[in-house]
């Protein structure tokens, strides 16, 4: 219930309320790697890096083989010049694949 009240709250474009409801599930499931790759999107598409990096680096953590999650951290350490750290994500993207 709470995930799709989350949802709808993300479709109707009311990102703050999602953003609430999709942490209030996650006090309920802490560890649930898609509700935390969801909100790293969420903070993606509002331009705020830093929370999307926290959520899906966490996401990773629990879920190394979400083929999004992984890209994500692969293209994110590029922007931050870091490009072996790149690299190692890369190679798990192909290793998924």
């Amino acid at each position: 219930m709470l995930y799709q009240i989350a949802n709808i709250h993300e479709q109707n474009g009311n990102i703050k309320l999602a953003i609430k409801w999709y942490q209030v599930l996650l006090t309920k499931i802490p560890q649930e790697p898609n509700i935390l790759a969801r909100l790293g999107a969420i903070y993606a598409r509002e331009g705020d890096e830093n929370n999307a990096f926290q959520y899906f680096q966490e996401s990773y953590r629990y879920l190394p083989s979400n083929m999004d999650t992984v890209s994500w951290l692969g293209f994110y350490y590029i922007k931050q010049d870091l490009y072996e750290r790149a690299c190692h994500f890369f190679q798990r993207a192909v290793q998924i694949q």
